[in-house]
């Protein structure tokens, strides 16, 4: 996409004292300072010199599902050229799927091929119109200026069942494409030396697969190799993430040497026990050799993973991949289980402070009430990303002041032994230690509680809910997942549903005022209730029918809202008599600032519900201004806006949404 610089002095400049705005280069620094949301969503809709010095910078991002409409997939078609930022997700149905595919396929080569056609074009109009290039003026310009118009570079692709062909007949239509993001849910496999062949812009590459994704090699293509100096990069890729990927370790090592790499991680890589791999039989992986084969890179990476399934890394070892290949990293991913004492230790002696977390795990690792990851986040106030969907974090230690009474029986071992634990009284237990990382941007967690009590009560949802909102404010993606159960007596699955009427506090993260991205649950589930319980989401739920409706909705917790205080009034009375004076609540101002500990005082109370709803009645409000994609219980973790979103989820009743 080609970017322009053009001048744009009004006339008014020979009448009137100059101001900042009407200076383009002052105008450029400030719009580099503007996020694409902003910058397309409402700067270039200002006027024709604020579009015509951004229309370069806009990312238009489409969203295309399997499940949308004919209509609605026509339009996504005919807004294709221009496009940006593209994210697919495949249906369940084969036989739908492999049309959806085919008419993707068609959509891309048609869209690239109209793109090579307008650039084509505009080339020959330049050089008949503006033979001389001096002197354009600015009303020359305009006319042949286009609309957001350029090639394809971002493309995400969910839940494709790939057979090794489908990857590879889209390939022609994205030579310019810089970002590729694979989240396959079968086995699936791809041939790297392809893709780097046919893509040869490609900066960034992610690639995961659910059960197994089979690489094979050779991965530089031997066009491109030959062309290639000794020791120099000969392509663009400087982030290379596999996930459940299984490869030869020396196509990888080859690779190292002809490209750029900043960022490399091998996470949970693969070997030859239950799947069937067409291309290579015997994989093994050497972690010494990989280890010397980084060192003689000449660039050095920023960020760096390696683990093998079933494997666990030895001290050494581990001390080594974190201070040996990139010491200076901010960013660090690891599985669940390692995040031991040790890793904790070896984090804290590194020379940088870690800002990005991930830990990584296959399913939802087991849980313990010391977890060392709440630990780890009490201490960390430079956290800004934390990505751990299938780590469960006990939700015992959210509750700071035991609004839930928690009925610990039996619980599993890392072992699968069984241990029975003890729950201690509300009355002896000491406040639960606040996570320090007040400016986290990302938050990908799960919450589990054993026992009986399945995180489906109002209280629930309202500590979780509220916890959150309060301790972390800059959150701009979050995912919170509730696992699945197994019943004791039947060994059957249960799928919690958390509580999202008014009442269970889902309103609560509406004080998350910067939040991009949403995703509650990942199992499908409807919503029996009435949509008023969720459609504040919209601006049409804010109607003065469905705010009083809402109120009317509140104004039943009076009594419940009178109960939570005597119960309140009487637990401080009895813990002042029995710890001395204040003394849990002096222990709480210690560690936390004053006003974060005066918002959690009403933590899991209907009251605190009741405030952000009466915040929803003020004039001007706005429920998540920059909220982009929102999942509600939903297995296609694509996301939707928000109106699609609740359409979604009351499909019969989404004509009332906008009434």
């Amino acid at each position: 996409m080609r970017a322009s610089t053009v001048r744009v002095y009004p006339k008014a400049l020979h009448s009137r004292t100059i101001s900042p705005l009407d200076i383009p280069e002052i105008l450029y620094h400030i719009f580099a300072f503007i996020d694409h949301f902003t910058l397309a969503k409402a700067v270039v809709l200002v006027c024709r010199q604020w579009f015509l010095m951004n229309r370069h910078r806009v990312v238009r991002h489409e969203l295309w599902d399997a499940n949308f409409t004919v209509r609605r997939v026509k339009g996504i078609v005919s807004r294709m050229p221009g496009t940006v930022r593209l994210s697919w997700s495949s249906g369940t149905d084969r036989l739908q799927e492999e049309l959806d595919w085919v008419l993707l396929r068609k959509t891309l080569e048609q869209t690239h091929a109209q793109y090579l056609w307008r650039q084509q074009e505009q080339q020959q109009q330049d050089c008949v119109k503006f033979p001389n290039k001096c002197g354009r003026q600015l009303q020359d310009v305009i006319s042949t200026l286009p609309f957001i118009d350029g090639p394809l570079k971002e493309l995400e692709l969910f839940g494709v069942v790939d057979d090794c062909k489908r990857l590879a007949s889209i390939q022609s239509a994205l030579p310019f494409l810089t970002r590729l993001k694979l989240q396959w849910r079968k086995t699936s496999t791809f041939h790297m030396d392809q893709l780097l062949l046919s893509c040869p812009l490609l900066e960034v590459l992610y690639a995961e697969s659910t059960e197994g994704l089979e690489l094979p090699g050779p991965w530089i293509p031997s066009a491109i190799q030959r062309k290639g100096a000794a020791n120099h990069p000969i392509l663009a890729l400087k982030s290379l993430v596999l996930k459940n990927a299984r490869l030869l370790q020396t196509s990888l090592e080859n690779l190292l040497y002809h490209t750029p790499l900043t960022e490399l991680r091998l996470v949970n890589l693969l070997q030859n026990e239950w799947l069937y791999w067409p291309f290579f039989s015997d994989v093994a992986y050497n972690w010494t050799e990989l280890y010397q084969s980084l060192k003689r890179v000449p660039h050095q990476l920023k960020s760096f993973h390696f683990s093998v399934q079933d494997q666990t890394m030895t001290d050494p070892d581990l001390k080594a991949m974190m201070f040996g290949v990139c010491p200076s990293s901010t960013e660090w991913t690891f599985r669940a289980k390692d995040l031991t004492p040790t890793l904790t230790r070896y984090l804290n002696e590194l020379p940088n402070v870690v800002t990005y977390l991930e830990l990584f795990w296959p399913e939802r690792a087991h849980c313990r009430p010391d977890s060392s990851l709440h630990a780890y986040l009490c201490a960390s106030p430079h956290l800004l990303h934390l990505k751990a969907p299938n780590t469960a974090l006990l939700f015992d230690l959210l509750d700071l002041h035991h609004r839930v009474d928690f009925d610990y029986s039996q619980l599993y071992s890392q072992d699968d032994c069984l241990i029975s634990v003890s729950h201690r009284s509300q009355d002896s237990q000491s406040p639960s230690k606040v996570w320090k990382c007040r400016n986290l941007r990302t938050l990908h967690l799960a919450f589990h509680n054993h026992g009986l009590s399945l995180l489906t009560s109002p209280t629930h949802s309202r500590v979780l809910f509220g916890y959150i909102s309060r301790v972390c404010p800059q959150l701009r993606d979050l995912e919170i997942h509730i696992p699945e159960q197994t019943r004791w007596m039947t060994c059957d699955y249960h799928f919690p549903n958390m509580d999202m009427r008014l009442h269970g506090g889902f309103c609560l993260l509406t004080r998350l005022k910067h939040l991009e991205r949403l995703c509650i649950g990942r199992v499908t589930q409807r919503m029996s209730f009435d949509p008023v319980h969720l459609n504040w989401m919209v601006a049409s739920g804010h109607s003065s029918k469905y705010r009083a409706e809402r109120r009317s909705i509140a104004a039943g917790w009076a009594e419940q809202i009178m109960v939570e205080k005597r119960h309140e009034d009487r637990r401080m009375e009895r813990a002042q008599n029995e710890r001395g004076g204040d003394e849990s609540l002096n222990k709480m101002e210690e560690s936390l600032e004053a006003s974060l500990t005066r918002d959690l005082q009403l933590l899991g109370l209907v009251l605190d519900v009741k405030e952000v709803l009466d915040e929803m009645d003020e004039k001007g409000y706005r429920c998540w201004p920059v909220l982009q994609r929102v999942s509600v219980f939903n297995d296609r973790g694509v996301g939707l806006r928000p109106a699609d979103e609740l359409m979604r989820l009351f499909p019969p009743k989404s004509s009332k949404l906008y009434r």
